[in-house]
């Protein structure tokens, strides 16, 4: 069986795909609509200040900002969503369709046992293509050797 997952930084969708007849079926949709919002809109406050002892001020600025971090957690929460449906034996194959920034969040977050599942990491944003014409695009894109599935 052959899961696809499409992913941009605020919605993740899986579906089962099936290469012969040719289909998809949604099988679950995370969304975090928060991660859309811009960083004056995550952040309450500015940054902490501090007076250092010899002469002069500084300003405390974050490693990360506050979307980055959203989204790193998104990809980790796909990721662990990844996981449990390689455990629970749901699919033991797995396309993976997203931006080059989110395919890679979300690859720091695969462990080793999804990551030999993956069979195509395509890096393209199809969250706006329907059922269909998503359909379509794995068919052109996913060849597998062999005709496998």
């Amino acid at each position: 069986m052959t899961w696809v997952v499409t992913t941009d930084s605020n919605t993740c969708r899986i579906y089962h795909y099936q290469k012969k007849p040719a289909e998809i079926k949604l099988i679950k949709e995370i969304k975090h609509p928060e991660n859309k919002l811009k960083n004056v809109d995550l952040v309450s406050d500015g940054p902490g200040h501090y007076e250092a002892s010899t002469s002069g001020r500084g300003t405390y600025s974050p490693h990360m900002d506050e979307k980055q971090v959203l989204i790193d957690n998104f990809s980790r929460e796909i990721a662990k969503e990844l996981d449990h449906g390689r455990n629970s034996q749901k699919y033991d194959n797995l396309i993976i369709i997203a931006s080059p920034h989110m395919s890679g969040l979300l690859n720091q977050h695969l462990n080793k046992n999804v990551k030999d599942l993956i069979s195509h990491n395509i890096h393209k944003d199809t969250l706006h293509l329907s059922d269909h014409e998503l359909l379509e695009f794995i068919k052109a894109h996913a060849k597998f050797p062999n005709g496998g599935e």
